[in-house]
């Protein structure tokens, strides 16, 4: 999540970074049901929103940052796991 800087637009547990948030706080992901409020929030499409924000959210403010399917697979993992 660091190497992606992840923290510098979202509030994450467990991730020390700024405090200027344009995107909401990563907390409770796997409460959340939606991922974007466009597809349901599952680890599989977790993982493709991580690594195509467009294909699944299109116009959403969230950048494609290049994510390699593994770290994608480990950041899923990682928010999955946030009650």
């Amino acid at each position: 999540l660091r190497q992606y800087a992840c923290h510098d637009c979202h509030r994450i547990e467990g991730v020390v970074g700024p405090k200027s948030y344009a995107g909401p706080a990563l907390v409770d992901w796997s409460r959340r049901k939606y991922i974007a409020g466009a597809a349901a929030n599952t680890h599989e499409n977790l993982v493709r929103f991580l690594r195509d924000p467009q294909a699944i959210s299109p116009g959403t403010l969230m950048p494609d940052l290049q994510v390699a399917e593994a770290h994608a697979n480990d950041m899923a993992t990682y928010l999955m796991q946030l009650e």
